[in-house]
């Protein structure tokens, strides 16, 4: 059981005063009582009766029995007495201030080990403070604990920018690398420069600013400064809107497009939620070629559903949630080419979560894989 910081300072405190009154209060007699012992035992037998009888008549602080002892030598046993005291008194101090010193170091010694994990992890260090002793204060139990999670937390977004950053480089990179190698090839005279090149020029470019303008939305989702232009909308018009425009898409692959929506009009931002449902039907159609794909608008527990259903082979990860993250791709091997830049459903899930939603991936029944964004009913 931890005990607080105050309440070991205080029995720290309650230690030392409990010794020096100990010591004040019983070996001053005790001192008193081993020098008169042993100055008794120094006189001749004579002596030694003659003091024990004026004891016994006068008491020990009597003129006759004082006059004695200082006619037989007794004023180098006073002068060792006061010395006696003088070394007793530096011996209580000694032991008070031991106790204090060693509660101080106790209580200090982890405080101390975690300020150096603090100027560790200033310096850019991410390792965890050393484990405490079972018996720390429950104050410094608490400020390992939470400092501890701190760095781990730390150490996760360093991993986590390094990932983005070479995530981002690599997505970066592909098209770039197409630009360039048709440039160079039509300025060495491989490439005809016509009309074929330029689109496939303007088509790298529009990834790249489609890759930007994803991460600028991500970006201002993560501050809280997503901003939606919010107006009455009928959810089901946007949902057919986004069936025509990927029909031919989805025909290339040899999948099937259904909407299945109802009449639901809602206060929302139109061009957000059309890429959202854009994002979903072409993951879809990327990942399930020549299934069923079913884009659903209809309202379940005063909730609204937009859901996006298909009949391929379902997520590829145990916990398909966890695709909604930035750069996550269920399959390693997927490139640009099958796989996107993974910024497709975190997208959906920042507008979802704009919206005062949430996105929810799991299993459609009786296979495949289901996507759907729950948006509050007004």
């Amino acid at each position: 059981m931890t005990t607080s910081l105050g309440t070991r300072i205080a029995l720290s405190a309650i230690v030392i005063s409990v010794v020096a009154a100990l010591v004040a209060a019983f070996v001053p007699d005790y001192i008193y009582l081993i020098r008169d012992k042993l100055f008794l035992a120094s006189l001749s037998a004579p002596d030694q009766q003659t003091l024990s009888r004026l004891l016994a008549d006068h008491g020990q602080c009597s003129p006759q029995v004082q006059n004695f002892k200082l006619a037989h030598g007794f004023a180098p046993w006073r002068l060792n007495y006061n010395w006696a005291l003088g070394a007793l008194i530096a011996l209580t101090a000694a032991i008070c201030g031991a106790v204090a010193i060693g509660s101080a170091q106790r209580i200090a010694r982890p405080i101390a080990a975690l300020a150096d994990s603090a100027r560790a992890v200033a310096r850019g260090g991410r390792e965890p403070p050393p484990p405490l002793s079972s018996s720390a204060p429950r104050e410094i139990a608490t400020l390992h604990r939470d400092f501890t999670t701190m760095v781990a937390a730390l150490d996760a977004a360093d991993n986590d920018v390094r990932l983005r950053s070479a995530a981002i480089a690599h997505e970066l990179r592909t098209p770039l690398a197409v630009m360039r190698g048709r440039l160079i090839g039509a300025q060495a005279g491989v490439f005809t420069f016509d009309a074929a090149m330029l689109e496939s020029l303007l088509r790298q470019i529009t990834l790249v600013d489609q890759l930007v303008a994803d991460l600028n939305l991500l970006a201002a989702r993560q501050q809280g400064e997503l901003r939606l232009e919010t107006e009455d909308v009928r959810l089901d018009q946007i949902a057919r809107a986004v069936i025509e425009a990927l029909r031919p898409e989805a025909e290339a692959g040899g999948a099937t497009l259904i909407a299945e929506v109802d009449p639901i009009t809602t206060r929302a931002d139109p061009a957000r939620i059309e890429r959202a449902l854009l994002n979903l039907v072409s993951n879809a159609i990327r990942y399930a070629p020549g299934s069923t794909i079913r884009l659903s608008v209809g309202s379940s527990g005063g909730k609204i559903v937009l859901a996006v259903s298909d009949t391929g082979p379902s997520w590829p990860v145990a916990d398909p949630q966890a695709l909604a993250g930035a750069f996550v791709r269920g399959d390693e091997s997927r490139s640009r080419q099958s796989g996107g830049s993974g910024l497709g459903l975190a997208i959906v899930e920042a507008v979802a979560r704009a919206h005062g939603g949430e996105l929810r991936l799991g299993a459609n029944q009786p296979r495949g894989a289901r996507a759907e964004m729950i948006l509050p009913a007004d």
